[in-house]
């Protein structure tokens, strides 16, 4: 029925050649699809887009010829093909003799004549993307067995994390190209404002003009917190061995701390990219001494609004060893936030716009990390990170 037939252990080797392969991605697909076509001995394989509310089916990737029955870039009624089955089941479409399993009124049969077909959803970001399918016109003389189902959802599923990657390489790109308008046509300005005022500031002593200095040094911090959002989506540079007591003492340092105090436990050594993990820490002790006033506890989620010189934070390594905390003795994060706290956008400080514990997730992604947040023995927030490599 179709080309070259492979054997099962034959068949994964090559998958897996295809898929190490630095090609774009519709090649990639394309040879992907013939592995699939010899292993299953159908006549031809195809990734389709499908967007069911305009009843809309397309080939993005095909092992048809141009000159072929479905090649890429062909158009058809999504209500007049066996995909329409294989997105709205739970289990793959598994026909191998279409009329005689019951199909022979169905549409998609009338319309091509398929005898055989073979489909898998595909998604992407949770989200319907299209199908895997394999067809040929003529029927097999058996049945795709759960081997070969099995080798068809392999295929499907790596296929998903190259469209899922390219698609989280598209958003990288454009969080780029936005850095760059944020970094330039806000900045710009942003520093001629401030220099006027430092200039006014040196011949007037005014008020107004502090206020206005203190809230352009607010923008600017703003800035600078948008830009580090933006580029989480990067790869980690090169690991290192960090000290956690040296990093503690760096970053707080660099943190307008008020007069809140940071104590270490004990030391840790473990491996990461130390510019990246310094945003971590930063985010972290500024969350402690802007949201964290022991002597301004009040009831429920209100609490954070309030920072304060009165906050002890304490740093040290995890039990298990493998991570490490931050904490203070502040009044905590009620247990419904704990979630919603790493969304961006969620504070409840009047003068926030929610990006640090978000930065501080990107940089734990990142490394392939976890963090949870987990109330202290003071009653504050302790944030924990794990799956730290210590050497």
């Amino acid at each position: 029925m179709g080309g070259e037939a492979l054997s099962a252990a034959a068949a994964r080797e090559r998958l897996y050649e295809v898929m190490d392969r630095d090609l774009p991605f519709e090649e990639k697909a394309t040879l992907a699809l013939s592995v699939g076509e010899a292993y299953l001995d159908v006549e031809n394989g195809h990734l389709t887009r499908i967007d069911p509310e305009s009843d809309y089916w397309k080939a993005i990737a095909s092992t048809d010829p141009a000159d072929g029955a479905f090649p890429v870039g062909l158009q058809l009624d999504l209500g007049e093909t066996y995909c329409r089955r294989t997105i709205g089941g739970e289990a793959p479409v598994r026909l191998h003799d279409a009329p005689n399993q019951g199909w022979d009124d169905d549409p998609a049969f009338q319309r091509h004549g398929l005898h055989c077909y073979h489909g898998s959803a595909i998604t992407v970001d949770d989200e319907l993307f299209g199908t895997l399918c394999f067809v040929s016109a003529d029927p097999r003389a058996e049945p795709f067995d759960d081997a070969e189902t099995l080798f068809a959802e392999l295929i499907a599923r790596m296929l998903e994390t190259e469209l899922q990657a390219e698609r989280t390489e598209a958003k990288i790109d454009r969080l780029d190209q936005f850095a760059s308008v944020v970094s330039h046509d806000l900045r710009s300005p942003l520093n001629v404002a401030q220099g006027r005022v430092n200039l006014e500031r040196s011949t007037c002593d005014s008020d107004n003009l502090e206020i206005v200095s203190r809230s352009l040094d607010r923008m600017e911090n703003l800035i600078g917190d948008v830009l580090t959002v933006a580029r989480q989506g990067h790869e980690i540079g090169e690991t290192e061995l960090v000290s956690l007591s040296a990093m503690v003492e760096e970053c707080w340092e660099g943190t307008d701390t008020d007069g809140a105090t940071v104590a270490v436990a004990e030391e840790l050594q473990f491996k990461a990219d130390p510019d990246r993990v310094r945003h971590l820490f930063e985010n972290l002790f500024r969350n402690s001494v802007e949201h964290g006033s022991t002597g301004s506890r009040t009831k429920s989620g209100d609490s954070v609004e309030h920072g304060g010189a009165d906050v002890s934070v304490r740093v040290g390594p995890l039990d298990g060893g493998d991570g490490f905390y931050v904490e203070d003795d502040g009044p905590g994060i009620p247990e419904a936030d704990r979630e919603r706290v790493f969304e961006s956008g969620y504070t409840t400080a009047t003068d926030g716009i929610g990006l640090g514990l978000s930065i501080v997730e990107g940089v734990v992604d990142a490394h392939g990390w976890t963090v949870e947040v987990e109330e202290s023995a003071a009653g504050g927030a302790r944030f924990e990170v794990a799956g730290v490599v210590v050497p």
